[in-house]
């Protein structure tokens, strides 16, 4: 679906919702499971609404807002986070500490912005990381609003050191003013995108890939995990994720752990409790 000049355009037509529905906003979006997982939650909780898969550009983010009556909540997705969170008319703290938004509730026309991709992400690392102490340092790379999402839930699981690796100067800017109104000048460092990364020396070590979609990580990997525990973490999933594999040694997750955590945490912010996980599980793609 599309918004258009005139209104929504939905398989290319007019459109006029019977009641307002739910979405996933990104630019692509084709590729996103929300969907999937929204609406098994939606029949399994046996609420009437409808949950979308909404493409709009950047530049059309101001006009999304005035079709406020229409839109009951919605997700975010790349490229939109951050702009997105600017557009808000209120904030979670938890939104306001990440300065990215991943879930919106809509009310009277007013915006009001979350971040479930903090909360999902320590979920999934204390679960693929379960009976070992958390490890002290931590890799991100790039520095989008899944990159900052990334940081702060690797602070939050408890690793000490954290290292930002970036692609661009302007994202290097972006992401160093970001670190300076949080305060994390001295548990998270900056450095450039290098091939064939090295990992920490006799340190445990997570890797977060927070690239954009059909970037390669692998370039960006150790050729190895060497004798300590090394465990990769690819919050992109399906066409949006290239067909690599994880570094020798490496323990590996895609994005569809994260999608199904963040997933659930947005569909509680909307609708309460209970979240219908086995039903959202379930609508997940097997293998």
């Amino acid at each position: 679906m599309r918004l258009g000049p005139d209104g929504w355009l939905r398989d290319g037509r007019p459109w006029m919702p019977a009641q307002p529905f739910y979405a996933v906003v990104g630019d692509p979006v084709g590729h996103s499971l929300s969907p999937r997982l929204q609406n098994a939650a939606l029949a399994e909780r046996r609420l009437s609404h409808e949950y979308l898969a909404l493409e709009v550009t950047a530049d059309q983010l101001v006009a999304l807002k005035s079709r406020g009556a229409d839109l009951a909540g919605f997700n975010v997705t790349a490229p939109h986070k951050q702009a997105v969170a600017a557009l808000c008319d209120g904030r979670t703290d938890q939104a306001r500490a990440i300065g990215a938004v991943n879930t919106v509730r809509v009310e009277e026309g007013r915006w009001l912005g979350h971040n479930t991709d903090s909360g999902g992400l320590v979920a999934v690392l204390s679960q693929l990381w379960r009976g070992r102490e958390v490890p002290a340092t931590g890799v991100v790379l790039g520095t989008g609003g899944s990159a900052r999402a990334a940081v702060d839930a690797l602070l939050r699981w408890g690793v000490a050191n954290v290292d930002v690796r970036w692609h661009s100067p302007a994202g290097r800017d972006r992401f160093e003013v970001w670190l300076g109104e949080r305060g994390l000048g001295e548990e998270v460092a900056l450095a450039p995108l290098m091939a064939d990364d090295e990992l920490p020396p006799d340190q445990p070590c997570a890797w977060i890939c927070c690239l954009a979609g059909g970037v390669p990580c692998r370039p960006f990997l150790p050729v190895a995990a060497g004798g300590m525990p090394a465990l990769l973490v690819d919050v992109r999933y399906g066409v949006q994720r290239p067909d690599e594999a994880p570094p020798l040694g490496f323990a590996f997750c895609d994005g569809l752990p994260l999608l199904l955590m963040q997933g659930g945490l947005s569909f509680a912010w909307w609708f309460g409790p209970p979240v219908p996980w086995a039903a959202m599980h379930a609508a997940l793609p097997s293998g």
